[in-house]
């Protein structure tokens, strides 16, 4: 049976009373995955009161002076993920994560929400080809946001099939 592990954007709360159009999506479609019973999410969420109610895993961060917010998550991400390893990552809208997250697990779905060129990991030329090659699927919400992420790489866009748009139209 396949595992599947989402990691939410290390700001986005998976609250009903503050989640963000990043979780309203995943807990919408967790609900209807044939693979609902095999999922986790993991993500920090500041506002623990009403987590929408799926396979949610808080990490829980101390802020420190020394080291980012995000690095902490990553590495306690990463620590839940070598206990318990899943066959596929999911990672949305953080393009930063994947090169930080590929040495634990190659099997990495990345999803844009938003423009590529203005997300850290994904404004260079280099960073989006390295991203065709380090992740197993680039999933797109928009036509618009594909062309945005193939700006000045087109030839990518035949030498590649590892990616797609949803919804289908």
């Amino acid at each position: 049976m396949k595992k599947i592990s989402i990691l939410l954007p290390y700001k986005e709360n998976f609250s009903s009373d503050y989640a963000g159009a990043v979780s309203l999506l995943i807990n919408d479609t967790t609900k209807l995955s044939k693979y609902k019973k095999n999922i986790k999410i993991y993500g920090f969420t500041t506002f623990t009161k009403n987590l929408l109610p799926n396979n949610y895993i808080n990490l829980l961060l101390k802020k420190t002076f020394f080291q980012s917010l995000t690095n902490i998550y990553l590495k306690k991400f990463s620590i839940h993920e070598k206990l318990n390893p899943s066959n596929i990552i999911e990672i949305h809208n953080r393009p930063n994560y994947v090169n930080k997250i590929h040495s634990i697990n190659k099997n990495i779905i990345l999803y844009f929400h938003n423009d590529p060129l203005s997300q850290k990991g994904s404004v260079s030329k280099k960073d989006r080809i390295s991203l065709l090659i380090n992740t197993k699927k680039i999933i797109f919400i928009s036509n618009w946001v594909k062309n945005r992420f193939f700006f000045g790489i087109e030839k990518y866009k035949k030498k590649k099939s590892n990616y797609e748009i949803i919804p289908k139209i």
